[in-house]
């Protein structure tokens, strides 16, 4: 029997937008999927292999012994029994470097290229217009930008704006105008522009709660996978997630928006993907949305991105369900340390709050889910109160 392998591969987004097969990862990118390439055994089907570097093994090993669950999931090490491949997401670069480490259980090229069209904003633009009559809202509609000059004239009329790539995600491509036209803002804007073709441009939303819907399309159909909570910071660049059941979530929702509207949306977007994506793409997607205010009233926007990938958010949702006790609560977050003994020192600190498992579901405390090592940088850290 064929296992699947894993890969993070969190440059994805920008491997997409490059539009090539010989894309070159920054820095901070290689070393994010090094630090996380641990990531997918907590999300990973039984009997699965895990693309890493052999010296996480020791590593892993403990995890199994907290983690029963864990024991079918190994190291990758053998081709011939690899039969599928789960990446963090699907782009022609990673297709190309499988294919030259001789693994060929990999989409057709029509395949990836679909799925790069389906992955432009556009997709998004086209989904808020159909929820336009199920989510009562004060939308304005993205502009899109070809030009220097067509950038100039929006921030002249809009100071307070915000300019997002056609391919990006995650907080990534996405810059924001807090009042003025400066150099440094419209040379960031121009070559985002000269690069992917155009660029998108919305006024700022006062946005009060950041959540997303998770669907999987399998077999023409899309199904509802869960709810995210998530944080972002100032520029709009993911955080982390809040810890909790579904209902959970949609409790917390509900102080600002009605159940039915909720329900609603998540209808709309099933018949959507149904429609649009489900038929070509198969794997998970993430519908990013906020809560938010304007002239003291409350306003959904239904469909910020729609992420043809495995997303943070999904991971959360799939961590909870698998390895927290049902009914607590805690928060996910990536961290960034570019000091790796500040990384560790601050592990130390945390530890102190020892992880409490129970028939392989943790009750309290704080648990790193990527090894920390002399060369890490990026960790995802949970704590269960």
């Amino acid at each position: 029997m064929g296992k699947n392998l894993y890969i993070f591969n969190p440059d994805h987004d920008l491997a997409m937008a490059s539009n090539s097969d010989h894309y070159d990862a920054p820095q901070s990118a290689v070393q994010f999927a090094k630090d996380f390439s641990l990531l997918p055994i907590w999300y990973a089907s039984a009997n699965s292999s895990i693309w890493s570097d052999s010296q996480n093994q020791d590593w892993l090993s403990k995890q199994k012994l907290l983690f029963p669950t864990l024991e079918t999931i190994d190291l990758y090490t053998n081709i011939d029994e690899i039969k599928a491949v789960s990446p963090w997401g699907w782009n022609s670069t990673l297709r190309r470097s499988l294919i030259a480490n001789n693994i060929t259980s990999v989409p057709k090229l029509s395949y990836i290229e679909t799925l790069r069209k389906l992955s432009h904003r556009e997709l998004s633009l086209k989904a808020t217009q159909k929820l336009y009559a199920i989510a009562p809202t004060v939308l304005t509609k993205p502009g899109e930008l070809l030009t220097k000059e067509e950038i100039e004239s929006y921030l002249k009329k809009n100071p307070y704006c915000i300019f997002k790539a056609p391919w990006s995600g995650s907080g990534k491509g996405i810059c924001r105008s807090l009042g003025g036209l400066t150099e440094n803002l419209l040379n960031r804007v121009k070559k985002i522009a000269e690069k992917q073709g155009s660029i998108l441009a919305e006024p700022l939303y006062n946005v009060v709660q950041d959540f997303a819907m998770e669907f999987l399309c399998n077999n023409g159909k899309a199904t509802f996978a869960g709810y995210s909570w998530f944080y972002t910071n100032d520029n709009g660049a993911y955080i982390g997630n809040l810890l909790a059941t579904d209902y959970h979530i949609e409790q917390r929702l509900c102080q600002w928006i009605t159940k039915t509207l909720l329900e609603n949306i998540k209808q709309g977007l099933l018949d959507f993907l149904t429609e649009n994506v489900a038929p070509y793409y198969s794997g998970y997607c993430g519908v990013d949305m906020f809560v938010h205010k304007k002239d003291d009233s409350l306003f959904v926007h239904p469909c910020v991105e729609i992420n043809m990938r495995m997303t943070m958010g999904l991971f959360a949702r799939l961590f909870y369900d698998k390895f927290v006790e049902y009914g607590k609560e805690g928060s996910y977050f990536v961290d960034y340390y570019k000091d790796s003994n500040a990384l560790i020192e601050n592990d130390k600190e945390l530890s102190l709050n020892k992880i409490e498992i129970v028939d392989g579901k943790i009750q309290k405390g704080y648990i790193s889910l990527t090894p920390i090592s002399a060369n890490t940088q990026y960790r995802a850290r949970v704590e269960i109160t």
